[in-house]
């Protein structure tokens, strides 16, 4: 506060003041063995902005310790030295040499700087026409970096990458499965299996569960729980079975009996055929049955 001075009974008498004048001043504010007071000496302006000060900082130290600046002492206890500066008393340190930085080095930071998520976000959404939902959460779940590794050496339907990231390891988690075992080269290679048409893609949570369980890959996974795709002309003979069945269904209903029979069919299938496959061939030898 920039005043002449601030006594306080704990160093009086002292600084020309007198010990009679200690006591006439505790007498006149009726002070016990425990009190104190404190003497602000300037201008009374000034006086009394810095006694306002000294009273906040005493209602401040009842209840915790004021932020402040503090010195070291030799017995190994610690002194007031200053307040913390606010923003108006920081200064450009005088001591150090000035610094400059080319255009250029600023240039070549912001050029290595990592993508912000709302940024990431809107890329992979017009990159791989995600929705807004699936995006939002593989950012959320930090897994952006892990999709865009499968989807480089990968032509698989992105939205079927991003569902299994955002939302199938999730379930997982819940269900007490450990999926930090599920590391990219499981997700690769179980991709990959999709992608050749060996396994369903409604069966890769079968083929990540198992590969954990039984600590073997995704390929041997699939052939262990008889997930292996089968080929088109053994879902056709499946399909031709189902329908020899049903014939008098088919006959009452004709086209109506699809429904019916694709739930059949891929309840007997087990996910070892491609549902656009399955509803093909149902429907043309369904409208071929005379």
């Amino acid at each position: 506060m920039g005043v002449s001075g601030i006594f306080h009974t704990d160093e009086l008498p002292a600084y020309g003041i007198t010990c009679k004048e200690v006591e006439d001043v505790s007498k006149l504010l009726k002070l016990s063995t425990n009190d104190a007071f404190i003497i602000v000496a300037d201008e009374e302006e000034k006086a009394r902005n810095a006694i306002t000060e000294v009273q906040r900082r005493a209602k401040i130290a009842i209840t915790e310790v004021p932020e402040e600046t503090r010195k070291v002492l030799d017995n190994a206890n610690s002194d007031y030295l200053r307040p913390l500066p606010t923003a108006s008393r920081m200064y450009v340190e005088t001591d150090i040499q000035t610094t400059v930085i080319s255009r250029e080095h600023i240039k070549k930071i912001r050029s290595n700087l990592p993508e912000l998520p709302v940024e990431k976000k809107v890329r992979i959404i017009e990159q791989y026409d995600l929705s807004e939902d699936m995006a939002s959460q593989l950012v959320r779940l930090d897994k952006v970096d892990d999709f865009e590794y499968i989807m480089s050496s990968s032509k698989i339907d992105p939205t079927t990458v991003g569902s299994v990231l955002a939302y199938t390891l999730k379930e997982l988690r819940r269900e007490g499965l450990d999926v930090s075992k599920i590391d990219r080269m499981i997700l690769k290679e179980t991709f990959a299996l999709v992608e050749a048409g060996n396994i369903a893609k409604e069966v890769i949570s079968d083929v990540l569960v198992g590969s954990i369980n039984e600590n073997t890959t995704p390929k041997e996974t699939s052939i262990k729980l008889n997930l292996i795709m089968l080929s088109e002309q053994e879902v056709e003979d499946i399909i031709d079975e189902l329908i020899l069945e049903n014939k008098k269904m088919v006959e009452d209903r004709g086209i109506g009996a699809m429904g019916a029979l694709m739930g059949k069919s891929m309840q007997k299938l087990k996910g070892k055929a491609d549902g656009k496959l399955v509803n093909k061939l149902l429907r043309d030898k369904i409208q071929n049955i005379k």
